[in-house]
């Protein structure tokens, strides 16, 4: 069972064989960075579902997210928000959070959400979250090779 730090590095193999395959879409440097940070995320996500550093990530986002929201007065969306951040509380580990199936159609909800309400935001969106499914596949890959 590797550590977040195993996973951590599985996310940055995962972004820069992704990125050396799509080298022609990184315009800067700002680019690949943020596209590491997507991996890097998605590498620890798949272990929200217990005490660790993913979960410990998603949760001070969530923070930032809730604070950003409230200044702003989207109150529905800290409602929705505030489901999001109980649901990995109620699974259990190794379930459907590491399940590929059910990362790429949270990603694809994702996608098409954000085509259907600010369609400028989509193909950054999906290059986010391209990167974000590699490093969870990286993630998926060192927990269930033997």
């Amino acid at each position: 069972m590797p550590g977040y730090k195993t996973h951590l590095v599985g996310g940055i193999i995962s972004w820069a064989t992704l990125l050396l395959a799509l080298s022609s879409y990184c315009t800067s440097g700002s680019t690949a960075v943020e596209w590491l940070c997507c991996a890097c995320f998605g590498s620890l996500f798949p272990d929200i579902d217990i005490k660790s550093k993913g979960q410990q990530l998603f949760y001070r986002i969530l923070a930032v997210a809730f604070i950003l929201m409230l200044l702003n007065g989207r109150f529905v969306d800290i409602a929705m928000m505030s489901a999001l951040a109980l649901f990995p509380l109620t699974v259990r580990h190794r379930g459907i959070m590491h399940s590929f199936w059910f990362l790429l159609g949270l990603c694809a909800v994702i996608v098409f959400a954000v085509w259907c309400c600010a369609q400028h935001f989509a193909l950054l969106v999906f290059f986010d979250l391209l990167f974000f499914l590699a490093g969870a596949g990286s993630h998926l890959f060192l927990d269930f090779r033997r």
